[in-house]
């Protein structure tokens, strides 16, 4: 095993263009946050003889407020960066630059990780794949909508305008698409393919990797897709409501366990669905991401479907699952531990799968119908019904560090009663500041 300054001089002996290193986290409000450090300075951090204290509030500041904040506690906290310096990529929109993911470590606190998503989701893959002798793979799928420098969809003779045509990319749009994906080979990104999504909306999807590896790869190419269409004046935005009337977009989790089989598949998948609406709090982690739990996006009913993309879960096979409930707002870390927590439920307790395999679209079904495959819940309409869930979700309250969640409930209740205050225009607006 290297040392961590021996994975940064090894990196840096094949990059020797790189000047300044990111060290990057996710806030609880899903917004990359970053710190630029000299190469020299990274070399004191990785050797251990310096410390990178951030703010207490980092991880706590509302969307609707920034940059207020509201800490939920008046004593003084020390929080320092810690560098997962095997996650070290160069950023390939700006070779001068690379980034690493870091852990928070809260100093002096009984439990210094407790706070920190990338922790629990460290942890979580550690019970998962050492008590189920199995490895976890993982993808996504990225929907991003253009616009120009007023908000609204660019008016250009080739426009993006359906399901995967070659409308839209004919002209300057593939041009930077495929700039985009340099950056993303230069990064050690795979594309798994892009498509058009609709109008004004295209979609990247990525390769699988290792889970961890995979949402640092799900970060790093969000950057960059949001860094190379900036430069061509194009705003390409995540946000779950990019317009007042339009597409939604959607971040699609696919994720595969070869090494499980039947029945445990099914008892790993029921316990997903018996804590989805906890997960809804994690994934479609604001205001505005409700408007997916619909057909075609996130889909109304609590269920799964072999192939079928108006349910929360899009089974693909045995062993792999395309879930629906996330965006952009989300803390990717804390919703794919969570999943995983949950999962983790249903094959400790043996929990039956009271759904059935939905072919169907679950819209044209009659309550009856809807009874036979188990579609008897709907999703959550709201952050506050989904937090709601979560609250008084006892699995979730017992495996989850009450730290983190004395930290994180407060903050999505603050975006709840400053959003809903918000006209529809005002709560768009603020987003695309942000995704």
């Amino acid at each position: 095993m290297l040392s961590d300054k021996e994975k940064l001089e090894t990196y840096l002996r094949g990059n020797g263009q790189t000047t300044y290193i990111r060290l990057q986290w996710i806030d609880f409000s899903g917004i990359l946050r970053a710190r630029f450090v000299p190469v020299s300075r990274c070399l004191q951090i990785a050797e251990g003889n310096e410390e990178y204290i951030i703010p207490q509030v980092s991880m706590i500041i509302p969307v609707s407020t920034a940059p207020q904040c509201f800490p939920t506690s008046n004593d003084l906290e020390v929080w320092v960066l810690r560098p997962d310096w095997s996650s070290l990529r160069i950023c390939g929109f700006r070779q001068s630059n690379a980034s690493v993911m870091c852990c928070l470590e809260h100093k002096g606190a009984e439990e210094i990780f407790n706070q920190c998503p990338r922790m629990l989701l460290s942890r979580a893959l550690e019970r998962f794949e050492g008590g189920w002798d199995t490895r976890v793979l993982a993808g996504f799928e990225i929907e991003v909508m253009l616009l120009g420098e007023d908000s609204q969809p660019i008016n250009q003779l080739d426009r993006l305008n359906s399901y995967q045509t070659t409308a839209g990319l004919r002209g300057q749009t593939m041009d930077i698409v495929e700039q985009i994906l340099r950056c993303l080979t230069a990064s050690s990104i795979n594309i798994h393919h892009f498509h058009t999504e609709t109008h004004d909306q295209i979609e990247f999807a990525l390769g699988p990797e290792p889970l961890l590896d995979a949402i640092d790869s799900l970060i790093l190419a969000q950057e960059t897709i949001r860094t190379v269409f900036v430069r061509h004046n194009i705003k390409a935005t995540m946000t779950p409501k990019p317009l007042l009337d339009g597409p939604t977009n959607g971040i699609h989790l696919h994720m595969s366990v070869d090494e499980l089989a039947p029945p445990h598949t099914d008892h790993f998948l029921a316990g997903i669905l018996n804590h989805m609406g906890s997960l809804c709090a994690f994934g479609m982690a604001n205001f505005d991401g409700y408007v997916r739990t619909d057909k075609d996006a996130a889909g109304a009913w609590i269920g799964f479907g072999t192939e079928n993309r108006d349910l929360p879960v899009r089974k693909i096979s045995e062993q792999h699952w395309e879930f629906r409930m996330l965006d952009s707002t989300s803390n990717p870390y804390l919703f794919a531990g969570t999943v995983l927590l949950a999962g983790l439920s249903g094959l400790r307790e043996n929990t039956n799968l009271a759904w059935e395999d939905c072919h169907v679209f679950p819209h044209s079904l009659t309550e009856t119908e809807r009874v036979k495959y188990g579609l008897n819940n709907k999703m959550p309409n709201s952050l506050q019904e989904a937090l709601d869930s979560l609250k008084t979700d006892l699995f979730m309250n017992a495996w989850i560090p009450q730290a983190l969640l004395d930290s994180y409930i407060p903050v999505k209740e603050k975006e709840v009663e400053v959003f809903r205050k918000m006209t529809d225009d005002q709560r768009r607006l603020r987003f695309l500041e942000y995704f």
